[in-house]
């Protein structure tokens, strides 16, 4: 395949259906051949394993993230201080001691208002953590 159309040729053969369904199932594989050739998720990875070193107990990580593929490391990192795994680790007393303390238990997400200025901003989440004095995991 050396074009985007013969990439929708492709794709209208093997799964067909109504335009509308088409344009998401493309918009879709497009998505992940950009992130796949852009090689983002281990950007992702490396600036978020970075973070726990570079920023400070009391400074603050703000990620906005376009898609579930990236808001899962997120959060398991500011939940866990780890990109796998849910759990994080805690002392004898049942104390979480964990490096990042959420700041908003949900991601902020746009307003209905800012959506219908800027219709990108539907599937954005930010998420924030502080950075606390317990050591990475």
């Amino acid at each position: 395949l050396t074009s985007t159309g013969q990439v929708k040729a492709v794709l209208e053969k093997v799964a067909p259906g109504p335009p509308k369904l088409m344009t998401k199932r493309l918009a879709r594989v497009f998505q992940a051949l950009r992130i796949e050739v852009n090689g983002e998720m281990a950007e992702l990875e490396t600036i978020l394993t970075a973070a726990s070193s570079l920023i400070r107990p009391g400074g603050r990580l703000a990620v906005m993230s376009y898609h579930s593929l990236e808001d899962g490391p997120v959060k398991r990192l500011l939940r866990s201080g780890s990109l796998v795994g849910d759990a994080p680790p805690k002392d004898a007393y049942g104390n979480t001691l964990s490096p990042w303390l959420p700041i908003t238990r949900q991601p902020v997400v746009a307003s209905e208002e800012e959506i219908k200025q800027n219709s990108r901003a539907r599937s954005v989440r930010l998420r924030v953590g502080e950075r606390t004095t317990h050591p990475v995991p």
